[in-house]
């Protein structure tokens, strides 16, 4: 399953973005991204505070695509070439075939609808390149706009798991929210 993806052309595009695999450029814009307090708040990492650590987050993302172990876009905007967030699935099981999506958006640009555009690119390149049946995004459960987005997306809310994991220093509850590619074939 997971294979099929990683030999596909991967770069994404739609009407205002380019979604392609991060390069070492582009860590000026990750830690633009990931430095941002807000950007970060329900974020796994706490904000950035180096270059370094944007340089080191992203080889993280390049070497995770080379080892076949994630697939992590850099969104891209058509009208300045400005990466602006990533996106992109990790957490393969080829045996429930399954992945897992995670994204971020730079504070600039939100409530532009450009997740909007950016992820659904990613849900049919998965579905469409592979065999992949169900696609999970894990939500903190006072992230509502991530909630939204995923639900507008056709993500189903299948529940809430609390002390799921240790997230910046502390236990947190999370909402696991899933979509089936029956569910998303007939949209």
């Amino acid at each position: 399953m997971k294979d099929e993806l990683f030999e596909k052309n991967l770069i994404l595009e739609s009407e205002r973005l380019v979604l392609r695999p991060l390069e070492e450029k582009d860590a000026e814009n990750v830690f633009e991204i990931f430095s941002d307090t807000e950007v970060m708040r329900y974020y796994d990492l706490l904000p950035f505070k180096s270059m370094e650590e944007a340089h080191r987050q992203t080889r993280f993302f390049m070497q995770a695509l080379a080892d076949r172990m994630m697939i992590r876009w850099g969104i891209v905007l058509k009208e300045n070439a400005k990466l602006v967030g990533t996106c992109g699935l990790f957490a393969f099981s080829d045996a429930d075939k399954k992945a897992e999506l995670g994204y971020d958006l730079n504070g600039n640009y939100q409530h532009r609808g450009i997740m909007s555009e950016a992820i659904p690119l990613v849900l049919d390149f998965a579905f469409s390149n592979s065999d992949i049946n169900r696609i999970e995004a894990f939500i903190e459960i006072p992230n509502t706009a991530s909630q939204l987005l995923v639900g507008k997306l056709g993500f189903i809310k299948e529940g809430e798991m609390r002390d799921y994991e240790l997230c910046r220093g502390q236990l947190i509850d999370i909402t696991l929210w899933a979509l089936l590619r029956r569910d998303w074939e007939i949209r």
